[in-house]
């Protein structure tokens, strides 16, 4: 075969692998069930953990709670943000919460993006695309 090899051409056929991190595990069920099809995903109930796992694995993007008992969502996000192995993973925030206050607390530290749980279907597929896309067209300059 005379073909020249072609690193990761076979990569896009790869599924994403998205991370949820959430202290719900009843969330964290619901979400992966509405990814699964679509992505790899991966779980964690608090942002130390989430932490522990990415030391030996690499996720495309996060869905982060952004209330957690601990380290919250926003502590957790400023730790992904600091580390040189996660500062580029793109985080969307997950919240309950809708009211100005924590939508401006969670919005000043630059997120990929923030959606209200229990996430729409369609608009947690619509976010996610989104910030994947807008993630690979920035590593291709």
């Amino acid at each position: 075969d005379l073909t020249p090899e072609q690193p990761e051409a076979s990569e896009p056929d790869k599924p994403k692998r998205i991370m949820i991190i959430d202290d719900a595990p009843g969330m964290l069920k619901a979400i992966k069930e509405q990814l699964g099809s679509e992505f790899e995903v991966a779980t964690a109930i608090s942002g130390k953990i989430a932490l522990k796992y990415l030391q030996n694995k690499t996720v495309d993007l996060i869905l982060l709670d952004y209330e957690m008992p601990g380290w919250d969502g926003k502590k957790t996000y400023e730790i992904l943000k600091a580390e040189e192995d996660t500062k580029d993973i793109p985080v969307i925030f997950l919240t309950g919460k809708a009211d100005k206050v924590h939508i401006y607390s969670a919005l000043e530290t630059r997120p990929a993006g923030y959606i209200l749980k229990p996430p729409d279907r369609d608009r947690l597929f619509d976010s996610i695309e989104e910030t994947l896309k807008i993630k690979e067209n920035s590593e291709k300059i």
